[in-house]
């Protein structure tokens, strides 16, 4: 579960729902900031400016760790250093939030040598797995909700209700952005499938993460398409191998018979495996190009999201899902595949 991204964003969209969650209610966000440290390229996950009721104005960073390292806590110390020696607002405050229990490092770093004068800092901390779903469903503050399938008692029924609340109670923009990070958060428990019937295609398609998750699809595609030209050439060069050595097996032919009919049984083999990974490849990227034209838009006709199958070719269907992420419109589409097609 990927939940960097997600957990950014709902804090950029409801930082003050993060504050009330922290204990903090009435304090007011002034601005959200998301700064990289130049020295390290290391980007802090969202820095607040906060205003409280008696004006006294403060930095409150918010630290998201869902997993496990045990550098986490020195990182964050970095942080704060860096910021004292960069930024001239005081109180600067840390909240660490932790997503589960196996991401839990603990709040208090400690250095100490025995007989010698040692040190500690402990952060504040909030355990989301400790707090409790059905509260936050009432909580009436959106990025809580959105939060609630990472906590106790977190069911299929907890993200039923979440995403009916924040279709009740958020508007577009923002909704379709918490309702695609609800939709990550609850992956564990909740069948992405039945999550996108729950709140429709067109709800999801409208957040600006979707684009990062299709992204992120295509990164895979391109992996596999790497590892299957790795693969092809190893085939090749081993063909190539076996080649040599039956031009010497054949010098001697009467007594290596059997060598070549196994050679021949390993070749085979390994056409037939390489011939299933393209088969699987192209059936996927066929898929996927249909389901991309689908999502981007809905009222294709089926004809035309059937033209895919008529294209074999993985490195045509690759670059024509990068087409119709693109496309500025349906016509679009129909000239590419179109132009796409095999000819007689």
């Amino acid at each position: 579960m990927k939940t960097d991204l997600p957990l950014k964003r709902i804090t950029q969209l409801r930082p003050q729902d993060i504050l009330a969650m922290l204990g903090l209610p009435d304090a007011e966000v002034i601005a959200v900031e998301m700064l990289e440290m130049p020295t390290s390229k290391t980007s802090l996950d969202t820095l607040l400016r906060v205003r409280l009721p008696d004006g006294t104005e403060y930095l409150h960073l918010i630290e998201w760790q869902g997993w496990h390292d045990e550098q986490f806590l020195w990182r964050v110390l970095g942080y704060v250093a860096w910021l004292g020696q960069n930024r001239s607002e005081r109180p600067i405050v840390v909240t660490i939030i932790y997503l589960s229990p196996e991401a839990d490092v603990g709040e208090t770093l400690t250095q100490h040598v025995p007989g010698q004068a040692g040190w500690s800092v402990t952060f504040s901390c909030v355990k989301l797995w400790q707090l409790d779903a059905a509260a936050a469903l009432t909580s009436g503050l959106p990025a809580v909700v959105t939060l609630a399938p990472l906590m106790q008692g977190a069911t299929e029924a907890t993200v039923e209700e979440a995403a009916q609340r924040l279709l009740a109670d958020v508007v577009q923009p923002t909704q379709a952005e918490l309702l695609t990070a609800l939709g990550v958060f609850a992956e564990p428990i909740f069948d992405n499938e039945r999550f996108v019937r729950l709140v429709t295609k067109e709800r999801l398609m409208s957040s600006s993460l979707v684009s990062y998750l299709f992204k992120e699809k295509l990164a895979e595609f391109d992996q596999q398409i790497a590892e299957f030209d790795q693969q092809r050439a190893s085939f090749d060069q081993q063909r190539a191998e076996f080649d040599q050595q039956r031009a010497e097996f054949a010098k001697r032919e009467a007594s290596f018979d059997q060598q070549r009919a196994e050679f021949a049984r390993r070749e085979a083999t390994l056409k037939e495996q390489l011939e299933a990974q393209e088969q699987t490849l192209r059936a996927t990227l066929q898929q996927t190009l249909e389901d991309t034209i689908a999502a981007r838009f809905p009222t294709a006709p089926m004809s035309l999201l059937h033209q895919t199958r008529t294209v074999n070719d993985p490195a045509t269907l690759q670059k024509l899902i990068n087409k119709v992420l693109l496309a500025p419109d349906l016509a679009t589409v129909e000239q590419a595949l179109a132009a796409a097609q095999p000819t007689l």
